[in-house]
């Protein structure tokens, strides 16, 4: 049994895309065989040629990740968690965020996790992350769990629910 049909392949630049990414698609495709390739529109979010089904791709060193919703919006991301978190915290985390970070690396991620997942449900990029995008302070305190998340840019307003949980030194977020 083939698990990704080579018709799916055609239109695909393999020089273009990483190992990681083509495995993310592969992933959608496991998942929908009865959709065409999956595309990115204007703003680079991915999606099927189905109208009602909505789509987010996520990888990170080993692993990919895919969401789907029918009729809804979705976001999903996976981070790697490395230290470099620390030398870049000061471009996404605002000062009601404070919180997380003194958390820790578990907590610095959590925000940016979260972060790049509502900025995915939004899909129309132009999103700064300290302005438009806003996470309620919590405490970590398990592997797994949800996390409240705020979008507000000019007159679009969104709260979202977001589920997270860390395994092998990884951690990935999604809207509910």
């Amino acid at each position: 049994m083939e698990i990704v049909p080579s018709h799916w392949l055609e239109n695909i630049d393999l020089k273009r895309l990483s190992i990681h990414n083509l495995a993310a698609r592969a992933l959608a495709n496991v998942v929908c065989p009865d959709f065409e390739i999956l595309e990115k529109d204007e703003f680079g979010k991915p999606y099927f040629e189905s109208a009602i089904h909505k789509i987010s791709i996520t990888h990170a060193g080993d692993y990919a990740g895919f969401m789907l919703k029918e009729h809804e919006d979705c976001g999903i991301d996976m981070e790697k968690l490395t230290d470099r978190i620390f030398r870049i915290q000061s471009k996404f985390i605002r000062e009601d965020e404070e919180s997380f970070a003194i958390q820790g690396k578990i907590g610095l991620f959590m925000v940016w996790c979260a972060k790049e997942t509502m900025y995915k449900y939004y899909g129309m990029k132009a999103l700064d992350f300290k302005k438009h995008l806003k996470l309620i302070p919590q405490d970590i305190n398990s592997d797994t769990g949800k996390i409240l998340g705020i979008i507000e840019k000019g007159d679009y307003y969104k709260e979202l629910e977001m589920e997270y949980e860390s395994f092998d030194n990884y951690l990935m977020v999604n809207t509910l």
